[in-house]
C-alpha cells in the first residue's frame, strides 16, 4: 500500500476511535438502560456521616423522587432521564431531622 492509502486509513481510524467514544461518554449520561427501582426505610442503629447525604443536596427531581419512594411501601421506579448516582453513592438521606436509608436496585 502507498503512503496515501496509510494516511487514509489512519484518519478513518481516529475518527472512529474519537467518534465511538464520544458517543458512549454522551449516550452513558445519566442515563440507564435497564429499569432502576428506588427504596427509602427509615434508617436504624448508627449511621455513618462520611455515607449520608442531606437532603437540601439534592436535586428537585432527585427530592421528587425520593418524597414518592418515602411515602410509598413499595419500590418506586427511577425514570431514565434522572441520575440516581448520589443515592447510589450514599446509603442514607437527612431529611427533616430524621435519617432514611435508601437503596437503589436495577433489574
Amino acid at each position: 500500500m502507498d503512503r496515501r492509502t496509510w494516511l487514509l486509513a489512519g484518519c478513518v481510524l481516529a475518527f472512529l476511535v474519537v467518534g465511538g467514544g464520544i458517543y458512549i461518554g454522551l449516550a452513558g449520561q445519566n442515563a440507564h438502560g435497564s429499569a432502576a427501582y428506588l427504596d427509602v426505610e427509615p434508617a436504624e442503629g448508627n449511621v455513618s456521616a462520611n455515607e449520608t447525604v442531606a437532603f437540601e443536596e439534592l436535586s428537585p427531581a432527585q427530592q421528587e423522587l425520593f418524597e414518592r419512594a418515602r411515602n410509598s411501601s413499595e419500590l418506586v421506579e427511577i425514570s431514565a432521564d434522572l441520575d440516581y448516582t448520589v443515592f447510589a453513592e450514599n446509603r442514607y438521606v437527612h431529611y427533616q431531622n430524621r435519617t432514611y436509608e435508601v437503596a437503589v436496585a436495577v433489574s
